[in-house]
């Protein structure tokens, strides 16, 4: 995690908008799906859980801090995946681990997902993208070292808020979005997330599947594709890559565990 300023101690972290913003509605064809936290073979770092609450005015906070390390991999679920957020991505720390790449300590990130107006979860993903991003400065602030921050479905939307939200001065060395449940142009000239990559992340990679019918089903409608099936639309920003992993991952929850996902990102972490 490279930092160029300081911030002050805060009792908590907390999303500085408390607004949702408006969204289309796309919950048809978008199944829940769990999503998971890390758990171990071998060797492997066990899991540490930050959670990440809802206010009674919609506003998300967390009261939990990042463990500081030198290398850090933290990983965010999505829609439904609270209910099993170390179970499964397990798989996800064991494919990168497996590709070479071991850190010093693991993190899942729980969220409130499990609510059955789609179109909320997948506003709310702004807000708790931003107490991701509050939590990584505090992270950097505490002598904390790397930051890997990967996410799967509508935590792919998180980190690549997380990118967007981080401050000035504050960098995510390493992003990995899977299946992300969005539309292509987010990340291109204009889009939501475009200004983000750029400045507020090192290297990204958006692992994608042709196989991913469920993120297939619910965007990429009008022309345009869904960033999760096909990549997106565009180009992006210079430190943007799309990865097309069809050969490897077959459904939705594919990438989680995935090979070819886990040593492409590895791979990127120790050419850093």
């Amino acid at each position: 995690m490279k930092k160029q300023s300081d911030r002050s101690d805060r009792p908590h972290r907390t999303a500085r908008s408390m607004t949702r913003r408006g969204v289309l509605t796309r919950a048809a064809g978008l199944t829940a799906v769990s999503i998971g936290g890390f758990s171990g073979i071998g060797a492997s770092q066990p899991v540490t859980t930050v959670e990440v609450s809802e206010g009674l005015l919609g506003n998300f906070y967390t009261t939990d801090d990042l463990p500081v390390v030198d290398e850090l991999l933290v990983f965010v679920h999505g829609w439904f995946g609270d209910s099993t957020v170390v179970s499964q991505t397990a798989d996800v720390r064991d494919s990168i681990e497996a590709g070479g790449y071991e850190p010093d300590a693991v993190v899942a990130v729980e969220w409130p997902a499990t609510n059955f107006l789609y179109t909320d979860a997948e506003s709310d993903t702004e807000s708790v993208g931003e107490v991701v991003a509050e939590l990584i400065e505090d992270f950097s602030d505490a002598g904390g070292g790397s930051i890997r921050l990967t996410g799967h479905s509508l935590g792919g939307r998180i980190v690549y808020w997380a990118s967007s939200k981080i401050s000035t001065g504050y960098t995510i060395d390493t992003v990995g979005a899977m299946g992300t449940a969005a539309e292509g142009s987010n990340v291109c000239l204009g889009g939501d997330w475009d200004e983000g990559i750029a400045s507020g992340a090192g290297i990204v990679r958006n692992y994608h599947s042709l196989n991913d019918t469920t993120v297939g089903s619910a965007y990429g409608f009008f022309g345009q594709p869904a960033l999760g099936t096909e990549g997106a639309a565009c180009s992006g920003p210079g430190n943007y890559t799309d990865v097309d992993v069809t050969g490897t991952v077959g459904s939705h929850l594919g990438y989680l565990g995935d090979t070819q996902v886990g040593s492409d990102f590895a791979a990127v972490v120790l050419a850093d």
